[in-house]
């Protein structure tokens, strides 16, 4: 197996199926839809969902990725999408809401898009030494640096948020990263890795974001698990990270911050698991399973049980984004968007009209001036 390949495997089996094992027949159906029959929502938080479709085209030779809009106050569809590179491999937005980073893993290159214009910047920037593997990426809270794992190379890049330059000298991990979290004070940045080849154990590093540099003890999984997707809870003290096994039956371990240990027993959840967010009051976890239930799990942080009923979803489930005011659940599944309310933990509506959703990200709320 390449190491190509084997990249888009450690991205958690629920990416591979969303990516690979979708028909195009879907596809025709999908783009037709609209998102008039959403109700709009209640809050009054403004903010924009931006949708990564990973692969708007299935030719290899054209193998490119667009960005959705979804207004999150009304739920409707821009009917205009912004190209981008090839094979979207993750997207992350500044602090500030104005720039949109997004890493083409085909290309080895990272995308930037302006959102008041909803325009990208003409030039693309090149991010791996081999030309491809850009996988997931991160902005610093502090608004100042991207973080670019390249899982063909083994290192994590470094991206200058102002100048759009890239560090010449890029952080040496090892294996095949795939992706990121960081710590609330910016401190710490947090590396899932699948290891060096398929049947190695993967494991999780940290980098010191200061000093740029990765400390030489790294967290170890059991032969056979791959940590995927993570997040930090506000109060930057624990990591969930998300596990697939061979076995496909899917877990979230944690990792301790202060001490840099996971604990000996993770969570079960459902199969192939892969995105995971949190709610901004840091009470819940939701975790997208791709297995055959189409499924998304809850844990309660603060007891770390899972909610014995999974909430099922219209698609297969790849990655999930909860609004700026914890109110609402985006879920990319594989040919829609899914809206889950926090509270209730109920499915609202599908917004269709995309084409191999895999990846979200969602702006601050800006001022609103009511209710809808």
């Amino acid at each position: 197996m390449s190491r190509r390949a084997f990249a888009r495997i450690t991205r958690g089996a629920a990416l591979a199926i969303a990516l690979g094992l979708v028909g195009a027949s879907w596809v025709v159906s999908s783009v037709s839809g609209s998102a008039a029959a959403v109700p709009a929502a209640r809050a009054g938080c403004r903010a924009t969902v931006f949708v990564l479709n990973s692969y708007v085209s299935f030719s290899e030779e054209n193998e490119h990725a667009a960005v959705s809009t979804v207004d999150v106050r009304t739920r409707k569809l821009s009917p205009t999408d912004i190209p981008v590179g090839r094979g979207g491999g993750g997207m992350a937005i500044t602090p500030d809401g104005k720039t949109v980073f997004v890493a083409n893993s085909l290309d080895g290159s990272v995308s930037t898009i302006d959102v008041a214009t909803r325009t990208k910047n003409p030039t693309d920037i090149p991010v791996s030494p081999k030309g491809y593997g850009a996988s997931g990426l991160l902005v610093t809270p502090d608004g100042t640096t991207v973080f670019v794992a390249n899982t063909d190379d083994g290192v994590v890049s470094t991206i200058d948020v102002a100048t759009r330059t890239k560090n010449p000298n890029d952080i040496p991990v090892g294996g095949s990263p795939s992706e990121l979290a960081i710590t609330p004070d910016g401190r710490t940045v947090f590396v899932a890795n699948g290891g060096a080849s398929y049947d190695a154990a993967g494991y999780v590093s940290t980098i010191d974001v200061a000093t740029r540099t990765k400390n030489p003890t790294d967290l170890l999984f059991a032969g056979g698990e791959k940590p995927g997707s993570m997040v930090v809870t506000p109060d930057g003290t624990t990591v969930f990270v998300v596990v697939s096994p061979e076995t496909g039956s899917g877990s979230v371990a944690t990792i301790d911050v202060a001490t840099r240990s996971k604990a000996p027993s993770a969570i079960a959840v459902g199969a192939y698991p892969s995105g995971l967010a949190i709610t901004p009051d840091g009470k819940t976890v939701f975790i997208a399973n791709a297995g055959d239930d189409h499924s998304v799990s809850t844990i309660k942080v603060k007891t770390r049980s899972k909610n014995p009923v999974d909430i099922r979803v219209s698609g297969v489930p790849a990655w999930l984004a909860v609004t700026p005011d914890g109110k609402t659940v985006f879920v990319a599944n594989d040919y829609a968007v899914s809206m889950i309310k926090v509270r209730s933990r109920t499915t609202i509506a599908d917004i269709t009209g995309f084409r191999s959703p895999t990846h979200l990200a969602i702006t601050p709320c800006r001022p609103s001036k009511g209710r809808s």
